[in-house]
């Protein structure tokens, strides 16, 4: 029977291929949704049709540029936290005993389903969008 540490490990490349990935994967989402409201700014913050833009519109563009970069960063330093899990556990690994290095291989190998995880949790299957940091 595996030890403790091998349940360690497992919880270290949950976090570390499931869980954080899934997180970047939802801000890079939202980083996207902010970017987007770019398109339709300068007919949401017109005074009037074709007028000239309210005094807010720049606030607004301040706020929304802070929020999508905020958002972007925020996925990236998951996804680096991501692979820093994954490299130690990787490299705790090669330390684990026989039988937890047989049962780490099983579920984390092709067609492994990893002890430990609650619903919901998985490997995100579907890309994650560019992010996109505002200029």
């Amino acid at each position: 029977m595996a030890d403790y540490f091998t349940s360690d490990i497992n919880a270290l490349h949950i976090i570390g291929r499931m869980d954080l990935p899934l997180m970047g994967l939802t801000y890079a989402r939202l980083n996207n949704a902010v970017a987007d409201t770019a398109t339709g700014e300068q007919a949401a913050f017109q005074e009037a049709p074709g007028g000239p833009p309210a005094r807010i519109a720049g606030l607004w563009r301040i706020v929304r540029d802070d929020l999508q970069n905020i958002l972007g960063q925020s996925t990236e330093n998951l996804h680096a936290a991501a692979a820093t899990m994954v490299h130690i556990a990787e490299t705790y690994e090669q330390t684990d005993t026989d039988s937890g290095k047989a049962i780490l291989a099983t579920d984390w190998g092709p067609g492994g389903s990893p002890s430990g995880t609650i619903d919901g949790e998985r490997i995100p299957d579907e890309a994650q969008p560019p992010v996109r940091i505002a200029g």
